[in-house]
């Protein structure tokens, strides 16, 4: 789950930012940057419009990125250790995880990106474009923030790709009941 989620963020981000760049690129030239973040990164930060952009919408999306991915690989190695108190006998094989299934790994990566790319493209019926009265601009806030949405519809269309085959494998794995002896 965490190496999925570490891969896929980043690809869907680049895909939501450049389809956004792409699509809505008036928008982005007519950014302003934010105070704290000129502060941060320096006067001559601010010269061409759609770098400035670009550069302020992945600081503000390598935050959660880092937070979030620490989180799940703690979490994935709390698992480990669990499972290993967990285990019934001691001395057993160690636990490989299973593989997902081909559909589910190619549902999970075409649904994150193209839902990352839907979401850019369509940003502008959101929130005014990200126009916010009072003149503050979410935009990259809202751009930093597609990745992490379409990953988790990603992992939903994902899930519900895979339940033939649970169905299925429960299906055999289930013993055939036994017909009842005629007299």
């Amino acid at each position: 789950m965490a190496r999925g989620f570490l891969v896929i963020v980043p690809f869907a981000f680049v895909a939501g930012l450049v389809t956004y760049l792409l699509v809505h690129g008036r928008a982005a030239e007519a950014f302003t940057p934010y105070p704290f973040l000129t502060d941060a990164l320096g006067q001559g930060f601010g010269k061409r419009p759609l770098p400035r952009f670009a550069v302020i919408a992945s600081v503000l999306f390598l935050l959660p990125y880092v937070v979030t991915s620490l989180l799940l690989f703690l979490a994935d190695a709390g698992v480990e250790v669990a499972s290993r108190l967990w285990r019934k006998s001691g001395r057993g094989e160690p636990l490989r995880p299973q593989p997902l299934p081909p559909e589910s790994f190619w549902t999970f990566v075409v649904a994150a990106i193209g839902a990352s790319v839907f979401a850019a493209r369509s940003l502008d019926r959101v929130a005014h474009g990200g126009e916010l009265p009072g003149g503050v601009n979410i935009a990259p806030v809202m751009v930093a923030a597609i990745p992490f949405v379409a990953t988790a519809f990603a992992l939903a269309v994902a899930a519900l790709v895979s339940i033939p085959r649970l169905v299925l494998s429960l299906w055999s794995a289930h013993p055939a009941s036994p017909r009842p002896e005629r007299r």
